[in-house]
């Protein structure tokens, strides 16, 4: 078509129609020109998208392999994790009679001359070297050090200080306590840093044996009289720790200090003279942790304790000492001549039954011949303890008699209420022999006798 034809058709058109058209295609042109800026939007955010998406898993990588693989010269920012402590394995405890050479209590081992101090809170500790298992048993049992060189140490599984290993170029060594090195001090103190005793609850038991410094003919057959008892009441361990712990030890080397009687006798046949053996106990006390204590001795000569190697202590008082002997089993009753000692004979025991005043009448003879000594001496016991506590008051003394074995008591009352008192303890029945002694009032103190 020729420019003059599209002109003349152009001059055809109304003008309102030529600016209507110029109109809609200003507004087509706008719209193509405002989706096409939404287009390149929505591609600029979703690649911002995609960068910021990248780099998150980008650090997320970087940092978990870094973790797992730390790289040289690279530490991390963090707290570092707190294990927890392995739990400290307990000691074995080495019993000490593993550890010692002879445990036969019936021998008496000479002190050794090596002796040794260690610092005791206050105080320095004396011990000397005992006869002991070899050095290789010795060195596996120690426990802990108890000095910066490392050459004392515990017995393992022990906290007390009663023995001790010592470990030192001549090898390992066992020592034991035997006092303070001090002129003066407070036994209570030896009970609590040594022994680790603290209170009656301390103590199990107490086994009371007979003096033994006396082994003539004579003085045997009184240690068999005499024999061996175990105190495992506790109204009688606590009034004996209550009297030990207030006693004052002065130190070793003292025997001057210390009268236990005249150890040999002039005839054998003189079983008066055998003071040293009837007014005489070793005792042995067990602990609650196994540990046996066995250097005090007793003596009613001048009612005192003592240990060998002359550790003397105060004398007890006069209701110390009473309530002592009856414990250990020791009769102590006062004659002209100061001091007299009551071992009844069967002889003296028959006369007594038929005396016309009515003293020494024998109310009631056991009925049982066939029971053991365990039982006469549990029964005892029982009887014992029922004295102590103030159950039994009307009786005075009870004694164990062999051929047959028995229990001998003696009673101020034969009311049947108080002897059905006695007759309940005896649960097997028939093994108690009661005298009637209502004018035998002189204290005496229990005993364990044995008559054949």
């Amino acid at each position: 078509m020729k420019r003059e034809d599209i002109s003349d058709a152009l001059g055809l058109l109304d003008e309102s129609m030529i600016g209507h058209a110029l109109m809609v295609r200003r507004k087509k042109k706008k719209t193509r020109s405002n989706k096409i800026w939404k287009v390149q939007y929505a591609a600029a955010a979703s690649l911002c998208l995609v960068c910021v998406g990248a780099a998150v898993a980008w650090s997320v990588l970087q940092h978990g392999s870094e973790s797992s693989l730390p790289q040289e010269g690279y530490s991390l920012q963090e707290q570092p994790i707190q294990e927890e402590p392995e739990p400290e394995m307990p000691e074995r405890f080495v019993p000490i009679s593993s550890l010692l050479a002879s445990n036969d209590r019936n021998v008496i081992v000479e002190e050794t001359l090596k002796f040794a101090t260690i610092p005791i809170e206050q105080y320095s500790g004396f011990y000397t070297e005992v006869s002991s298992a070899d050095s290789s048993v010795l060195s596996e049992s120690m426990g802990k050090s108890i000095d910066s060189t490392g050459e004392w140490h515990y017995v393992s599984g022990h906290s007390d200080l009663q023995y001790l290993i010592r470990n030192d170029e001549q090898g390992s060594s066992l020592w034991k306590f035997q006092c303070f090195d001090s002129s003066e001090y407070p036994y209570n103190d030896v009970l609590k840093l040594v022994y680790q005793i603290d209170s009656a609850d301390a103590i199990t038991e107490i086994e009371v044996a007979p003096a033994r410094m006396d082994n003539t003919d004579g003085g045997k057959k009184i240690q068999e009289e005499i024999g061996t008892r175990k105190i495992i009441d506790r109204t009688a361990i606590e009034t004996m720790y209550e009297v030990l712990s207030g006693m004052t030890c002065y130190g070793h080397g003292r025997w001057e200090m210390i009268d236990y009687g005249d150890a040999e006798a002039a005839s054998d046949t003189d079983t008066q003279s055998h003071e040293a053996v009837r007014l005489g106990r070793y005792l042995s006390i067990t602990t609650n942790y196994g540990n046996v204590i066995d250097g005090l001795k007793y003596t009613a000569v001048s009612d005192m304790f003592y240990e060998f190697s002359g550790i003397a202590y105060s004398s007890l008082t006069e209701e110390q000492a009473a309530n002592v002997c009856e414990i250990i089993g020791i009769m102590k009753s006062e004659g002209e001549d100061g001091q007299s000692y009551d071992m009844k004979t069967d002889d003296a025991h028959q006369e007594n039954n038929h005396s016309d005043d009515g003293a020494g009448t024998l109310l009631f003879e056991n009925t049982n011949t066939d029971v053991s000594l365990e039982y006469v001496t549990e029964l005892q016991t029982k009887v014992s303890s029922a004295m102590m506590n103030h159950e039994v008051p009307f009786v005075i003394s009870s004694s164990v008699y062999e051929n047959p074995y028995r229990l001998h008591v003696v009673v101020t009352s034969n009311a049947e209420d108080d002897l059905q008192k006695l007759r309940d303890l005896d649960t097997i029945g028939g093994v108690l022999e009661i005298e009637y002694s209502p004018t035998n009032t002189n204290g005496l103190y229990d005993l364990y006798e044995q008559k054949h």
